[in-house]
């Protein structure tokens, strides 16, 4: 388990780039407890205020602008609640900044350097929001790479503060502004 993280290692040939953004997680292994990644990481490492739940993991320490096929994410050194040590690392992009197309561009590139994916799954339908999963196994570690739209005509809201006219139906009341439903793509390693 305390192998180093071959997985952003590895990433470090998707682009030129992101060698030098990769080089402050060489020391990081799986396992590490949270002074140690603090220590590994140096000056490189953002404390978060507090520690953010992830369910099974928590984090409270990132690294900003991590590239992925020129794509910058924020990441996440998650700590495992059972072991204490490293179990996760999250690479997050939010917003507007997490489109369909910036999850393709992060699946060729992910598939260009590591082969065909494993698993590839998806759900896209007007009651749930869109999901796309992608999964490499590798001997050292998994990849996960995920995205989640939250802009469906399924999620709709109502403004309380408005006097409603019960003569208007409910689908004219409706709300639904896609600026403010979440958008998420996610790239998670694991040990094997």
């Amino acid at each position: 388990m305390r192998a180093r993280l071959a997985a952003l290692l590895l990433l470090a040939s998707l682009h030129p780039a992101f060698a030098t953004d990769i080089e402050v997680l060489r020391n990081v292994r799986w396992g590490m407890a949270p002074p140690d990644i603090a220590k590994a990481l140096g000056d490189d490492a953002t404390r978060l205020p507090g520690r953010w739940d992830f369910g099974r993991y928590y984090a409270d320490t990132t690294v900003e602008d991590v590239q992925v096929a020129s794509i910058g994410f924020r990441a996440f050194l998650q700590i495992d609640r059972q072991t204490g040590g490293l179990g996760q690392i999250l690479l997050e992009r939010r917003g507007r900044q997490a489109s369909p197309v910036v999850f393709d561009d992060i699946v060729k590139a992910l598939t260009d350097r590591f082969g065909s994916p494993e698993k590839s799954d998806q759900q896209n339908t007007a009651a749930v929001p869109k999901s796309l999963r992608v999964v490499w196994r590798l001997p050292d570690f998994t990849i996960n790479a995920s995205f989640f739209d939250f802009r469906t005509t399924a999620i709709v809201s109502e403004n309380p503060n408005v006097d409603r006219d019960p003569l208007t139906p409910f689908s004219e009341r409706q709300r639904n502004n896609p600026r403010f439903l979440p958008r998420r793509a996610l790239i998670r390693f694991n040990p094997p």
